[in-house]
């Protein structure tokens, strides 16, 4: 279905690669989160009433919560979707990690809010019994969840959203603690404990841990966290891979978004190549980190040493100068 939708909405749907196309992906996946919660949440809100399920209330909250996290994704994708402009020179691209952040207190302040309504039950003698209305508003709560569950993991391993890794934890906790529910709900017949407000208790906890998890990891990545070793790695590979340069250092990259990365960067280069060859060989480096990084990469020379050149290294310049001409030439 999903697909289906894309290839209707968004313009080159399956160049996930494209930053454009990456939002717009997040923007529709989070409509249709927005469509499916709301829904559950009606539901399982009327049926919680009628049955006076903590439980089951607790669950129709939390779907509530997950149709404000998907309004907020998508909000936050249209931020992060604007261009460039005199005050953001940089984009907005970190829109989306603030974003991330709202959600993540939504979350947290929801899960604290059903703990506090959930230890309030255990006072009442009311005990819940089960009925068919009850199991199949729950049973069609989990299929729908398993949808949304996959859908975003898809789209998370992907497009690399944080967004979309949040609904898809989430999904997956609403999973569990809706079993959790069908279960406590099944065994109250043999019970003689308040295992409904039991696994209200659960779910807030449920709710209130992935809103921790994700505030912690976004404010890491607001507050600046380190490169990831791998694609530092990869930089510095591709910084050596050639004859004239033999270390660097200053290396600094500024995330400001998915798809922008901009970065800085000291080479310490041979001294004895001609300007324009060296010139050429960082023009080259620059585009080749972008290719393989998605780094914007500025790169200053240092000309620490001299190297000794034999024929081979001397056709190697000539090559850079010729190629450094015909493309000044085509400029």
């Amino acid at each position: 279905m999903f697909n289906l939708l894309a290839s209707k909405f968004v313009d080159d749907y399956k160049n996930e690669n494209n930053p454009h196309t990456r939002l717009a992906l997040i923007s529709l996946s989070s409509i249709i989160s927005i469509v499916i919660n709301i829904l559950l949440s009606a539901g399982k809100l009327i049926v919680g009433v009628i049955v006076n399920s903590a439980a089951i209330i607790n669950d129709g909250f939390n779907n509530l919560s997950d149709t404000i996290v998907a309004i907020m994704a998508f909000v936050g994708a249209k931020i992060s979707r604007k261009p460039a402009d005199k005050e953001h020179p940089h984009g907005y691209g970190r829109g989306e990690a603030l974003i991330t952040l709202l959600v993540s207190i939504l979350i947290m302040y929801v899960g604290f809010s059903l703990l506090i309504n959930s230890l309030g039950k255990f006072k009442e003698d009311n005990i819940v019994s089960i009925n068919y209305l009850t199991m199949g508003v729950l049973v069609i709560s989990i299929l729908a969840k398993i949808y949304i569950y996959f859908l975003n993991r898809r789209l998370y391993r992907n497009l690399d959203s944080e967004l979309n890794l949040g609904v898809m934890i989430d999904s997956r906790n609403d999973i569990l603690s809706t079993l959790a529910i069908i279960i406590s709900l099944y065994l109250q017949k043999y019970i003689n404990f308040n295992l409904d407000a039991l696994a209200g208790v659960i779910l807030s906890g449920a709710v209130f841990m992935p809103g921790f998890n994700m505030f912690r990891d976004t404010m890491n990545y607001l507050l600046g966290q380190r490169l990831s070793p791998v694609v530092e790695k990869k930089l510095g590979d591709l910084l050596m891979d050639n004859h004239f340069i033999i270390g660097y250092h200053g290396l600094e990259i500024h995330d400001y978004g998915k798809g922008h990365m901009d970065g800085t960067v000291d080479v310490e280069i041979a001294q004895n190549i001609s300007l324009l060859a060296a010139h050429q060989l960082i023009t080259d480096i620059q585009k080749e980190v972008e290719k393989e990084t998605g780094i914007r990469l500025n790169v200053h020379l240092d000309p620490t040493y001299s190297l000794i050149l034999n024929d081979n290294l001397k056709r190697e310049i000539e090559q850079l100068e010729k190629q450094a001409i015909n493309e000044y030439d085509d400029f």
